[in-house]
């Protein structure tokens, strides 16, 4: 019994990982700070849980809601849902990896107010910017390669996490610095990159009987 419970939780921690890869927190960190310079601190969390609430709706909702629209109203396969979400993710990370956000890409936000700010915070930040097509493919990969509870718990996991961190955002920023951030959010592209990869190649072999 013990043993199932630590296969359970460390599976729940791999695929937590691979979320957290996928959300990319690191990489969108800097943006949303650079987004919201003009704040103060209890604002820019107060936006930041705003984010990251939607930003979880939207994955749950889609979670459990996703395989049906795949069955129902798209009739596609899982495997079509593997090839077409490990090309978004490797797309998505070759382009974050050769032409990387620039700052006047959101220096626009600046000149809003707190209020005006909180209001244009789903679009984009919690939505494309941190959940994306890649990131509700994921989801719903995972959830068929072991249980909808498992992947349930994994992005429970992984946002628990960004909550953390978005939470310190400030103070991360200022210990570790940008420039920390700026690599760390490369590393995970490589990763998601490998999980794109890796997700085209098992629909491929999976299509084809390979």
């Amino acid at each position: 019994m013990f043993l199932n419970v630590e296969s359970w939780l460390y599976s729940v921690f791999l695929a937590s990982i691979t979320m957290l890869a996928v959300l990319n927190p690191f990489g969108n960190l800097p943006q949303f700070m650079a987004m919201t310079e003009e704040l103060g601190l209890s604002s820019k969390q107060r936006l930041f849980r705003k984010i990251l609430y939607t930003a979880f709706a939207i994955v749950i909702i889609f979670l459990y809601s996703g395989p049906f629209i795949m069955k129902y109203v798209f009739n596609i396969s899982l495997d079509d849902l593997r090839i077409a979400g490990g090309l978004i993710l490797v797309l998505m990370s070759a382009k974050n990896l050769l032409f990387p956000a620039k700052k006047r890409d959101v220096l626009h936000y600046k000149d809003l107010s707190e209020n005006e700010l909180l209001k244009k915070s789903i679009i984009p930040m919690a939505f494309p910017m941190l959940v994306g097509p890649g990131t509700l493919s994921t989801a719903v990969v995972l959830s068929e390669d072991s249980t909808i509870f498992m992947t349930t718990g994994a992005i429970f996991l992984a946002f628990a996490f960004m909550f953390v961190l978005f939470h310190f955002a400030a103070t991360i920023e200022k210990v570790i610095g940008t420039l920390i951030l700026h690599i760390l959010s490369r590393i995970a592209q490589v990763f998601i990159m490998a999980i794109g990869v890796k997700l085209i190649i098992v629909g491929i072999k999976d299509i084809f009987n390979l």
